[in-house]
């Protein structure tokens, strides 16, 4: 009876430490912090970008996101559901270095960013409709 109460401790015990030595494995993978990149102009911003769009509050998966900023700051966003397509567009403008819409439907604030000493472009776009739902987006452009 001994021996198989002796063989679960030894085995937890393993377990433990694999579930450790990953995660201290997956940190030196961690990709370097964000900083803002103040914009000057809209069309530092001009193109495709695409990623993850987060909902909260949370009722369902999360969505993929496309979005096309022209240079003069028009946009067109799209998310395709299963339940229809999640889209809109507007002009945005240039406020304190970020950019800015609004619209009777909500806002959208959107700030480019990048990895600290890299040269990556990321734009970090949140969103709240006029009835309090956001949605949060980290976006990268959309490669060809």
């Amino acid at each position: 009876m001994k021996q198989p109460i002796r063989t679960l401790f030894v085995l937890l015990v393993f377990m433990c430490y694999g579930s450790l030595s990953a995660c201290s494995w997956m940190d030196r993978f961690a990709s370097p912090p964000l900083e803002p990149i103040p914009m000057t102009d809209i069309k530092a911003t001009a193109g495709t970008w695409e990623g993850i769009m987060v909902r909260s509050p949370a009722t369902r998966s999360d969505d993929w996101v496309t979005l096309r900023i022209r240079e003069d700051g028009m946009y067109h966003f799209e998310s395709i559901r299963t339940i229809g397509v999640f889209s809109g567009s507007g002009q945005f403008t240039l406020e304190d270095g970020k950019l800015f819409a609004r619209s009777s439907r909500g806002t959208i604030t959107a700030q480019l960013h990048r990895h600290v000493g890299q040269d990556d472009h990321i734009l970090k776009a949140e969103g709240t409709t006029s009835d309090g739902i956001t949605y949060r987006a980290q976006l990268t452009p959309k490669r060809p």
